[in-house]
This record gives C-alpha cells, sequence and structure tokens, in this order.
C-alpha cells in the first residue's frame, strides 16, 4: 500500500507557507507589542484542540509568557472521553472558565484554536477576550467552520470574533489520507513535529 501521508502534509504546509505567511506576521507584531506593552497572552483550546495550549506551555526551548486557560472537564484525560464533548457544547461553560482562569484587560492577546469554530466554550472565551479589550487570534479551518453552523446561541463563530485569523487549510473533518476500499478517510492533517493530532 502506497503511503500517502506524508505527500499530503507537504501539500497543506506549502499552502499554509503561501496562504498565510502575511497573516503570521500581523500575528508576530500583535504578540511582539503585548510582550512590550506588559501584556498577558492566553492561549484556549478544548479537547484535541486544547494540546496547542499544553505544547505553548512551560516548553523547554519556548516561551515563557503563554498563559493557557486549561479547564478539567475538557483535558484528554477525561473520562469518558465522551465528556469533553459535553462540555465544549455547553453554553455558559466557556464564560465561566474565562472569569475563574483569565483576568483579560486591553493589550492582552488570547490564542484559540478550534479547527471548527462552533463550539460554545471556545465562542465565550473569544467574547470574553474582545469584550475585555483583549486581541483574539483565531487558528482555525475557515473552510470546514463555514460549512457549519455555531452551536451558541449568539450564532457566532470562532473566525467571526477574531482580530486575525489563521486558517490551517485542512480537511473539513480533519482526515485526509483516503485509502482505497475504505469510505472513510483515515489519518488527521494537524501536524506537529512528527506528531498528528485534531
Amino acid at each position: 500500500m502506497e503511503f500517502k501521508y506524508f505527500d499530503v502534509i507537504d501539500k497543506l504546509r506549502a499552502t499554509i507557507e503561501q496562504e498565510e505567511t502575511e497573516h503570521m506576521e500581523q500575528c508576530v507584531d500583535l504578540l511582539y507589542d503585548c510582550i512590550l506593552s506588559h501584556g498577558t497572552i492566553y492561549t484556549f483550546g478544548a479537547s484535541h484542540a486544547g494540546i496547542l495550549s499544553e505544547e505553548l506551555y512551560y516548553r523547554a526551548g519556548g516561551l515563557m509568557l503563554f498563559n493557557p486557560i486549561f479547564g478539567r472537564e475538557i483535558m484528554l484525560d477525561t473520562t469518558p472521553i465522551t465528556h469533553t464533548s459535553q462540555m465544549e457544547r455547553l453554553v455558559g461553560y466557556g464564560t465561566s472558565l474565562a472569569k475563574s482562569k483569565a483576568h483579560f484587560a486591553p493589550g492582552d492577546v488570547l490564542i484559540a484554536h478550534s479547527v471548527s469554530g462552533r463550539n460554545p466554550v471556545t465562542v465565550e472565551i473569544a467574547m470574553a477576550a474582545r469584550e475585555s479589550g483583549a486581541k483574539v487570534i483565531a487558528l482555525t479551518n475557515l473552510s470546514y467552520s463555514k460549512s457549519v453552523t455555531s452551536r451558541h446561541p449568539s450564532g457566532k463563530r470562532l473566525f467571526e470574533l477574531a482580530d486575525i485569523m489563521l486558517d490551517n487549510h485542512g480537511d473539513v473533518g480533519d482526515a485526509a489520507v483516503a485509502i482505497d476500499g475504505l469510505e472513510q478517510k483515515v489519518s488527521p492533517n494537524i501536524y506537529r513535529r512528527g506528531c498528528n493530532h485534531a
């Protein structure tokens, strides 16, 4: 069987480099200004999207200024794992997390990661950041997010709350590799230093 995953990832990386470089440079400028003004950089993601916050936090060789917003109920060691999906869809949970775990202020930056950008927990944290005068960087899948409706009463999706949006250009549903004889694609196309996760 031909292994196609590296080809898919190489093509995706090239697309991101071509399409998102300007947005990444805008993020660098925003984070630079935040650091110089002694603001706070917050990060958030739920379930698999939360791995980004874990990776950035307290990381050898990393930037010590990242402040993750962790919610115990949406971490991947939660049992049963389906509970994380229920919690990220619970209206009000993101507002509660923002109040208890973040102190957003003007000059701060929130980096929020959600592939679909539709679940209330991420929408509410982004809303809380904006309402407090903080800037929002959204890491999402724009085509995926535009193909679904918000699960939040506001009708908003993450990209609609962002000051800067980084599109991961992944496949809708994340799985990227078609295998002959299988109806469902396999292998998520979110790639991180040799690991892959949705």
